[in-house]
This record gives structure tokens, sequence and C-alpha cells, in this order.
């Protein structure tokens, strides 16, 4: 057996200076609190430009007010956006920006945007302290119960800092110091809201309120938006400015609770929050699967395997919770906060083959909230069922781009992860016991995968010429180049959308539904267009591997990801000249988890690890476990690459040079 508690704490990130590209996080899936390494957010200008230290939820939304100091809605942009010639009929996507719909076009992709609840950090006698009078440093993240402790010297004086976060959106903050008697303290301060990476605006202090109440509960209103700050413990706090807060005490043991409504603020002790970490995280490592490839003889193992612990603890604070995760998850802004659906299998799908369906289950009820929006979304242009977007908030509104509004691989993904989910409860118990019957189970989720499919069947264009349906422009394809008015039948859609009929058919099967119409245009979707032997972007597009032969090769992954059928030779091939051609400075984190994906489905184990492991900017993981984006000021992290490692592990198995050891893991089903 694995010695779970041994493993995971061997990769405990320690660090012993300040490390502005990675701080480390503690929270739950739904709040999170960065630090840097005073345990608090005391340095906060200083990790600014790197990676912000910020305090955020999933419940944190902000609108800001038009120019006008009105609000609007995507409703409100209909007769900007731009229009496109399909199937004899007029379509309209939010896609280009204009003189005449500038303003309204940024607005609406600034709008809503998560931003930083508020900064807690240390002062010596009443003033903030200095980088340089810090030395000494020794921080350690005991992944294993989630509670991060920070060892420093400050003036010559011992400081010890344990911060944790509760079940709640609760942070429990004990300093302990000789100087806490005298002169060391903690602060507060709360920001205007931002749709920047540090999602905080300090300076323009005179857009908001701070209300401090005489039952100790400081009330927030951020122009619509509202929220509560309670501060629980033998502390006193003392309003210091229009927005700042003092906490004293010789003892400063303290817990901070956030909450949208008042009534949900949580008054509770750092020794209780202390038990609901160290339980939420026993629970998440011995409950689930674990994988152990220290064993091996590749030099390359223990890199690989700190990758796996560090992401399975990132996947837990960041990418659990009740919407579908952020690139940069709970961490940061990017994309002005909001989400990606395209994204979301690559963060979370993982959990299910883990044996920790409930956290991905989490945010899938998302989609069921979100269904009368989604088909709002397709009757915008015509087509029926729900058409999920790419790049949105809470609410399900598309968001202006030059590309969002025209992708459409991420419309297969609810159905994708619902049938991993099923799988895992229902096919193979031993992984997640199920706590519901499958007809519960299957009916819970009925319309939105009857409604998913719809549209993917509705966007299915049939030819009469060659008896075949095919996805036509205007559309982006995974790899996201080329002109989109050109982009036919690119490989990974049109695979995807077979699989996703086929699934849906299957699902609703079960609850005496019949839709042979999704199977007869899953078997007459357009196969791969294949030229010279290679896999290529999309139909007619020739020039993949010379012009196109960047970003993500998107042409071989439906083989790995879904076990779609294709053209062994022509795999092969193009695997080949993707190594030879492609520019990998390119690629972005989880594409190299996809690609070996394709390559274990091949049985090239040895190969799925080299690609795995590859040396490039993207593919680098700093002290905290995040995949940093190394080309990229606006993402400090990208969890895509941590979630895709994890699903990749799953179809990895042992070959020369490598010994995996597994324990609870389901094996990749595609």
């Amino acid at each position: 057996m694995i010695n779970r508690e041994a493993l995971v704490r061997k990769y405990n990130p320690t660090l012993l200076s300040q490390r502005t590209h990675s701080p480390l996080t503690v929270g739950n899936g739904d709040f999170a609190f960065t630090a840097d390494i005073t345990g608090l957010q005391t340095f906060y200008e200083a990790y600014e430009h790197d990676c912000p230290i910020l305090t955020m939820s999933n419940w944190g939304w902000h609108t800001a007010p038009f120019e006008d100091g009105k609000y609007y809605t995507l409703d409100d942009f209909n007769y900007k956006m731009t229009e496109y010639y399909y199937e004899k009929r007029i379509v309209k996507y939010p896609v280009k920006e204009t003189e005449e719909n500038s303003a309204l076009y940024n607005y609406l992709r600034q709008n809503p945007h998560r931003f930083n609840l508020v900064r807690i950090g240390l002062c010596l006698n009443g003033r903030p302290i200095d980088e340089k009078d810090i030395s000494d440093i020794r921080q350690e993240l005991d992944m294993y119960t989630g509670i991060l402790t920070s060892r420093f010297k400050l003036k010559g004086e011992d400081v010890l800092v344990t911060t944790i976060a509760g079940n709640t959106d609760t942070l429990a903050v004990k300093v302990e110091s000789a100087l806490a008697k005298e002169s060391l303290a903690v602060f507060m301060e709360f920001p205007y809201a931002s749709p920047a990476k540090t999602g905080s605006d300090f300076d323009s202090i005179d857009k908001h309120f701070t209300r401090f109440h005489d039952d100790g509960i400081i009330e927030r209103q951020i122009d619509n938006d509202k929220y509560y700050c309670l501060v629980s413990g033998n502390v006193t706090v003392t309003k210091t400015g229009m927005h700042k807060f003092l906490i004293e005490d010789p003892g400063l043991t303290f817990t901070v609770s956030l909450a949208k409504e008042r009534e949900k603020l949580s008054n509770v002790t750092f020794k209780q929050v202390r038990e609901e970490s160290e339980f939420r995280f026993y629970s998440f490592w011995n409950k689930g699967a674990m994988i152990d490839v220290t064993a091996s003889e590749d030099k390359r193992a223990d890199e690989l395997e700190r990758r796996i612990i560090t992401s399975m603890y990132l996947s837990a604070v960041e990418d659990s919770g009740t919407l579908p995760p952020q690139e940069t998850g709970l961490t940061c802004n990017s994309w002005y906060g909001k989400f990606h659906l395209e994204m979301h299998p690559i963060h979370e799908a993982y959990l299910s083959l883990y044996g920790r369906g409930v956290m991905l289950e989490k945010s899938l009820k998302w989609y069921i909230e979100s269904l009368p929006a989604a088909m709002r979304n397709a009757r915008r242009n015509g087509f029926k069922g729900a058409r999920w977007v790419k790049m949105t908030g809470p609410a399900c509104q598309d968001s202006p781009s030059a590309i969002a509004p025209l992708l459409v691989w991420q419309q297969p993904h609810i159905i994708y992860m619902l049938t991993l989910l099923y799988m895992s409860r229902y096919n193979d118990a031993r992984v997640e016991v199920p706590t519901e019957t499958k007809e519960e189970f299957l009916k819970r989720y009925a319309d939105v995968v009857r409604e998913t499919a719809v549209f993917m069947a509705d966007f299915c264009v049939y030819d009469e010429r060659t008896d075949s349906f095919e996805l036509k422009p205007p559309l982006y394809s995974v790899q996201e180049k080329g002109n989109p008015g050109e982009i036919k039948n690119p490989p990974f859609e049109t695979a995807y959308f077979a699989f996703g009929l086929r699934a849906a058919y299957e699902w609703l099967k079960k609850l005496g539904e019949e839709h042979t119409e999704w199977l007869e245009i899953a078997d007459k979707i357009k196969k791969p267009y294949i030229s010279a032997g290679l896999l290529q972007a999309y139909k007619g597009c020739d020039d993949t591997y010379t012009r196109l032969n960047i970003d993500h090769p998107s042409m071989v992954f439906a083989p790995g990801f879904i076990g779609a059928e294709t053209d062994g030779n022509a795999l092969e091939d193009s695997l080949g000249k993707i190594m030879q051609t492609w520019d990998f400075e390119s690629l972005w984190g989880w594409d190299f988890a996809f690609l070996a994906l394709t390559y274990a489905k091949l049985g090239h184990m040895e190969k799925a690890f080299d690609i795995l492991m590859m040396d490039t900017a993207k593919n680098t993981y700093v002290e905290s476990g995040n995949n940093a984006q190394a080309t990229r000021d606006d993402l400090p992290l990208y969890l895509p690459g941590n979630g895709s490692l994890l699903l990749a592990m799953s179809a990895l198995k042992s070959c020369k040079g490598w010994y995996v050891q597994t324990e609870g893991l389901m094996n990749y089903p595609f």
C-alpha cells in the first residue's frame, strides 16, 4: 500500500525566501487565500506584477456601471454584433470590436468580474512592515492538512504565523511573537473591485463604502454589490480609515469570515477551523485515488510525483467549487475573472477517475441552473437546444471576443463529464460508491443532456451530395487559428460532436427515450481531413504543418481523449510531423497531457511520459505546484495544466524507466 501521508508531505512546498512568482494558497474550492512569506498579504505590492496575493471566492463577483451609470447585458448589444451568412440566414455573434460598439463591447467583456475581497497583513507600530525587516524565512504548506506555517524574524524577533481556510469562506490566523504584546498587529484593507489581474483597486476609495456596525459586522457596498465580514476571537478591531481596520491583541488569534449574505457569516474559532481543514484534507487524500511513480528508474520521476501531488492539492483548493473554475482558479483574475467552459473538463474531469466525483458534481449543477440561459443563447441565432458559451460568468452570458463566441468544442463537455461520472459510480463502484440510484442520477441531468445534444444535432449541416453531416463556418477550432469564415469540419470537433451525440443517446435511452436521429448524425459526421498522409487542421488546410504549426495541435487529440477512430498510419505520421515541425514553445500547459493521452492510446508509453515532461516555458511547475505560463504575464498560474496532467496519468502505464503504482484509480475508459 502507498503511504499516503508520507508521500504527500514529502512534497510539501517549502519557501526559504520571498518567491513572488510562487505564493502559497489555502482554500476549500469555493474560497481561497493566497499569502506572501509572512503567511498573510503584508507585501501585496511586491507580488502585484508576478502573482498577486488575493482573497477570492466563487460568490465574489462585481458588475460596474456603464459610463452612463446604467447596467447592460448582452441583449443590449444585439444590434452591434458581427453578422455572418450561415445556411441561408444571418447569424450574429459579439466578435468584432468597432469604433461604434467599442465602449459597450469592452464593458460586457469585463463585467461581471471576480474581485479581491480583502487584504490582510502584518504591521508594526501601526505602519506597514518593510521587506528588509524580514529575515530567516521558512514557510511550509502542509498539504496533508491544508495548514500554512510561516516562520521568520522581524526586527530580530521570532514570528510564527499559522494560516488556515475553513469549510466556509473563513480564514483562521494565529500570530505568535513577543512583538504581539507591544507593537505587532494585523491590518485589513478593503479595495474597490477591478477586472484586472489583481482584482483590486485600492486607489478609488470614494467609489465604495465600508460600514462598521455595533455588533462587529463589517458591511461592504461596491456599486450594486454587497457583502459582509466578521472578525471573531479575543481581539480588538478598530476602524482606522475609510476602508481600513486594525486587529490587535497579545494573542492575535482570530478568524475572518466573509459572506454574500449577512446570515451566512461564520462565528467560528481558530481551533474549529483547524479541525475542519485537517478533516477535510484527511478525507481528500485518503478517500480518493493515489499515484506513486517514485520507484521509477527515470530521473524525472521525483519531479513528476511532485507535480502529481501538488496538482491534486491545488485542485482541491482552487478547482472544486460550485462554479466552473477560471484558468487561474481563485488565486487571481485571468480574462477578467470569468471562467472558460472549454477548459472545464481539462481542470476537473480527472476527479471522476480518482474517486472524487462528488467534488466535480458541485460545479456540474451550474449547468442545470444555467440551462435556460444556454437555450436563449441558441435561440438568438435560430438554433434549437442549448448552446454553451466559452467565456462567461455565473449568469452564463456570452462575452464579446474576437474568438470566444465562435468556439464550439465546449458543447459536448458536459456530456463527457457526466459520462465519466456515471462510469465511475455505476460501472466501477470501487472508484466511487453511488449515493443514489442510476435512475435518479440520470433523471437529474436528463434535460441538460437532451438540450445539449439537440443543439449539436441542429448545428450539424446535412450535405445531400455526400450523404454526410458537416460543421460549417463561422467557427473556430480548438487551435483558435485560421480564418473562422473558412474553418470547416475540424477533426477534433467533428469527432467530439459524434461522441457527444452517441453518449447523449445512451443516457436518454436508459430513461426510455429514443433519439436514433442522433446516432445517424454521429455515424455520418465527416471524418478527419487527410492530405499528404497527414491529419490537417480543417478541410482544405493543406499547410497545417508549415503555416498553422503553432498553438494546440488538436488534429491528433480525439483518439486519445475520446477514443475516436481514425486512420492509424495518418495519426502516427501526424504525431511524427508535429514533433518535427511544431513550435512547442507556443503550446499551452494542457497540450502536453493531451498529446500524452494520444501516445498512450497508441501504446507508446515512453513517448507519453517524454511529452508530459517536455522542458518548455509553458510546461514548467513552480514551487507551489502551479503550472506557470512563463511567457505570459497575465497567467502566473494555469490550472488546466495541473488538471490535464492528472487526467493523463489515468491512462499511463508502467514502461521502460517508469513504474506506476496506483490505488483507487479508474483506468481512462476511452
